[in-house]
C-alpha cells in the first residue's frame, strides 16, 4: 500500500504548488516521511520534485521569466558544485531551523536581505547550495524572487522552472553519489503518476485565484510553512 499512499501524497503537493507556486515540496517530504527511510528521503524526493516541477513550468512555459531563470541556473550549478560532497554533514535540525527563520525574515522583513535586489546568479548560487542540505527548500527560492513584479502565473511558472533545474542538478548528485533508484522505482513511478495529476489540477484551479490577493496568500503561506518547521525541530 505504500505506493499508492506516497502517489495520493504527490497529488496533493503538486495541486498545492500548481495553485501558489510553493508549498508542496515541504508538505510531500513530511508525508513521504512517514514511508521512506532517511537514508533515501532526499535523493527521491529531489527526483519526484523534478518530475513535478517540469511539468509544472511546461504548463506555464508562455509566463516563464527567461532572463532571470538563466542566470539563476548558472549559480544553481555552482552552488551545487561547492558543496555536493557535504550534503549529508549539517543536522537536520540546524538545517531546518536555519531555513525557517530565513523564510521569514525574507518574507517579512526583505528590506533586511535585500535578497529581491541581488542578481539571480547568486540568488541561484546560495539556495541550490542550501537545498543539498535541506531538501525541500521551494520556500527559500520563492521568498528570494521578485514577486512584486510579476503576475501569478509568471510567479508559477518562473519558480517552477528555475526549481526544475535545482531539482535536477540534486538528483545528478545524488545518483552520481550511488543513490540506488532500481529499489524504489515503484514508489517512485507512484508519485509522478500522482503528480502529474496534481499539476493539471492545479494549473486549472490557478485560473479562479484572485490577481490582488494571490502575492499575501503566498507569504501567508510561506510563513505557515516556516512556523511549521520551527515547531519541529524545536519540539
Amino acid at each position: 500500500m505504500d505506493p499508492i499512499w506516497l502517489g495520493l501524497a504527490a497529488l496533493a503537493s503538486s495541486t498545492l504548488t500548481g495553485v501558489f507556486g510553493v508549498g508542496g515540496g515541504v508538505l510531500l517530504i513530511v508525508l513521504m516521511a512517514q514511508f521512506v527511510p532517511p537514508a533515501v528521503l532526499i535523493p527521491l524526493h529531489a527526483l519526484v520534485m523534478l518530475f513535478s516541477n517540469t511539468q509544472r513550468s511546461y504548463l506555464q512555459r508562455a509566463h516563464v521569466q527567461w532572463a532571470y531563470v538563466k542566470p539563476f541556473v548558472i549559480g544553481s550549478i555552482v552552488g551545487v558544485l561547492l558543496v555536493g560532497a557535504w550534503a549529508t554533514q549539517v543536522p537536520t535540525q540546524v538545517g531546518q531551523i536555519a531555513l525557517a527563520v530565513f523564510v521569514l525574515v525574507s518574507t517579512w522583513r526583505p528590506n533586511w536581505l535585500r535578497l529581491k535586489s541581488w542578481p539571480p546568479v547568486f540568488s541561484g548560487s546560495l539556495t541550490s547550495a542550501l537545498t543539498m542540505f535541506l531538501g525541500a527548500t521551494g520556500p527559500l527560492v520563492m521568498s528570494v524572487l521578485p514577486r512584486s513584479d510579476w503576475n501569478k502565473r509568471e510567479v508559477v511558472g518562473t519558480h517552477g522552472m528555475v526549481m526544475t533545474f535545482q531539482h535536477g542538478l540534486k538528483a545528478i548528485a545524488f545518483l552520481g553519489l550511488g543513490f540506488a533508484l532500481s529499489e524504489w522505482w515503484i514508489a517512485l513511478v507512484a508519485m509522478c503518476v500522482g503528480a502529474s495529476i496534481g499539476n493539471l489540477l492545479g494549473a486549472r484551479l490557478l485560473g479562479h485565484v484572485p490577481e490582488a490577493n494571490f502575492k499575501l496568500w503566498i507569504n501567508l503561506l510561506l510563513t505557515a510553512l516556516a512556523v511549521r518547521l520551527l515547531a519541529q525541530s524545536l519540539l
